[in-house]
């Protein structure tokens, strides 16, 4: 997963996986009802996990690597021991 690829603006792994804050136009999104990079990030994540047959390793390209565990952990969705940094 890397931001990188989005362009900018289309999804943020970065706002769902905790290690960016949301922007102004996504707060402003969602107050209003309306979807938000975070709703399409959120979404496309689902896809994306929901393919594995057997097995499923995620990769998180990420300039705060800490807060992305930090915020995976605090959410349950992985055990401490299940979130490796490369940076460890």
């Amino acid at each position: 997963m890397d931001d990188g690829d989005a362009r900018g603006f289309l999804f943020g792994y970065d706002k769902l996986l905790g290690a960016k804050a949301p922007s102004a136009s996504d707060l402003k999104n969602e107050q209003e009802g309306r979807e938000t990079s975070l709703d399409r990030t959120r979404r496309l994540f689902y896809v994306t996990c929901s393919r594995a047959k057997s097995s499923l390793a995620l990769v998180a390209y990420s300039p705060d690597p800490a807060a992305v565990k930090a915020h995976v952990v605090a959410n349950g969705w992985f055990n401490e021991d299940e979130v490796v940094s490369a940076l460890a």
